[in-house]
């Protein structure tokens, strides 16, 4: 790999992971038509630390709220060694809490269906039934009415409901942020909560796939300056890829992408079949 063609990738990655076009689609398609025939491991983690350098950019003030509120509520639950209650919770730690159980049906899924969505990885046609998802999910957005506007935090079923749609969309094709997303709105979030929900939801999910594919052994490694442009090419195009979503999910404009998930599917689909 080239410096141009991780500057590329990382730009890809960083566009693709927060937009709801599918960044393991595109990643799959790209490499493929590249050339690799061998997995770009540690590239790949290094791109995913800068997306995830980018969540951490545009949500560090939600982030810090929830880890302020933790250890508030943690020391007060010592100090006066009372049960657990959380009718007494202010709102970050209540997030934090259901970030948590959103979490359970994600790392259930990713421990023992990891091999099976591994196969997935292989099969543009796979890519292609899931773009295919992606774009009829972000339809549907654009009829999702926000019934529960003055919620300040999901329920625990809104919780594990996105959390199950989250481990499902390890599937290539299928974007997280998109169907995530529109999940919660169809459940009656507000786009606001849906959007800041579906993006600290994928925090410890992101960091759960990045502990996995490190312990994974082979692939390649390309030079540490390749790396890095990769990294920081990531890092910048996914922080505008992240402020650009939050606004067209505020408008009610995510069934945007739809028509190009749907064009890419058939691309998908063209480059499998010939």
């Amino acid at each position: 790999m080239n410096v141009l063609e991780a500057l590329c990738l990382g730009a890809l990655q960083g566009v693709t992971e927060f937009l709801p076009i599918s960044s393991s689609g595109h990643l799959v398609l790209a490499q493929h038509l590249l050339g690799f025939q061998e997995s770009q491991l540690f590239f790949d983690i290094a791109v995913h630390v800068g997306t995830l350098m980018a969540v951490f950019l545009v949500f560090w003030r939600d982030l810090a709220l929830m880890v302020r509120g933790s250890f508030r509520a943690i020391g007060q639950a010592i100090s006066s060694q009372t049960a657990f209650n959380s009718t007494g919770l202010d709102s970050s730690v209540k997030m934090a809490l259901m970030i948590l159980v959103g979490s359970i049906p994600t790392a259930l899924i990713g421990l023992f269906l990891k091999d099976v969505f591994e196969q997935f990885f292989t099969s543009a046609k796979i890519v292609a039934l899931g773009l295919w998802v992606t774009g009829s999910f972000l339809i549907w957005s654009r009829w999702a009415k926000p019934r529960r506007t003055l919620l300040e935090n999901p329920g625990v079923f809104d919780a594990l409901f996105i959390g199950l749609v989250q481990g499902m969309a390890i599937t290539p094709g299928l974007s997280r942020s998109g169907v995530t997303i529109t999940t919660g709105m169809l459940l009656g979030l507000g786009p606001d909560l849906a959007f800041r929900f579906s993006f600290l939801l994928s925090i410890p999910a992101i960091l759960g796939a990045l502990v996995l594919e490190a312990f994974h052994k082979g692939g390649n490694h390309p030079e540490w300056h390749v790396v890095a442009v990769g990294f920081f090419s990531a890092f910048f195009v996914g922080w505008a890829a992240l402020r650009l979503l939050r606004s067209l999910v505020d408008k009610g404009k995510l069934f945007y992408f739809a028509p190009y998930c749907f064009v890419l599917g058939v691309l998908a689909l063209a480059i499998a079949l010939f």
